[in-house]
């Protein structure tokens, strides 16, 4: 933004704006908030891994149910609240309610479930790997890492997308991170799995939410398809 750009907000309009932003320490709490709901999500999802509708369960423990992945609503509990009185701050309303209400793409359900998930796979990796000394191919052992990075980086950038509602650069995002992801499956099926325990366990359980995180994508996928062939529906008539 230029300087004339901020020249031409009148005083009081940006007064009320700086009034309404929050502190550095409002927004750390907030993020620290997040971190555990995705930590919640994992220990629902470890305690029914061995469920086929695993995914299906935990979205229900955590409140999902009547959430499309789509959907342009904000998650259950985070209706607007009344307007806050202008002496305070968001951040003041959200300490003194013992809650922190504003919502940002941290509070996605896919954002939670696929985080969640490559978090495990990159953070048990970082243990895994080192772990199996020199019986692990170096080249192999990049080559997963690199495209679990860059499978998660393109897939949020999708949720972003879908978060704005823009359904068909999602689609076109969660296509190129499915290529990525697939990348991923194939380097890790390459690795014998019998050349450390810790690896052999590693990858049964990394395979299990590899193909969680493709059916949360997929689904994603359809439910994009499905709004936008609505729309185009809806146009014609």
């Amino acid at each position: 933004m230029s300087d004339n750009d901020f020249d031409s907000i009148p005083d009081n309009e940006w007064d009320d704006t700086w009034e309404l932003a929050w502190s550095e320490f409002d927004w750390e709490r907030y993020l620290r908030d997040q971190d555990e709901i995705m930590q919640t999500y994992l220990g629902h999802y470890e305690k029914h891994l061995e469920r086929a509708d695993r995914i299906d369960e935990v979205a229900h423990i955590m409140g999902w149910d009547d959430m499309d992945w789509t959907s342009d609503e904000a998650p259950p509990g985070d209706a607007a609240a009344p307007a806050p009185d202008s002496s305070r701050t968001p951040g003041d309303d959200a300490l003194a309610n013992g809650k922190l209400d504003p919502y940002t793409i941290q509070k996605h359900p896919v954002f939670i479930s696929t985080c969640a998930l490559f978090s495990w796979l990159t953070r048990t990796w970082e243990f895994v790997a080192p772990a199996c000394g020199p019986k692990m191919p170096m080249r192999t052992s990049v080559a997963f890492a690199t495209a679990l990075s860059r499978a998660e980086h393109l897939g949020f950038l999708a949720i972003h997308s879908l978060d704005m509602g823009d359904y068909s650069l999602a689609v076109s995002l969660i296509k190129r991170a499915l290529t990525h992801l697939n990348g991923a499956l194939r380097q890790i099926q390459a690795i014998e799995a019998g050349i450390h325990p810790a690896f052999a366990q590693f990858r049964r359980h990394a395979l299990i939410r590899i193909f969680d995180i493709r059916e949360i994508w997929l689904r994603v996928m359809r439910d994009c398809r499905d709004e936008l062939n609505r729309r185009v529906g809806g146009a014609e008539n």
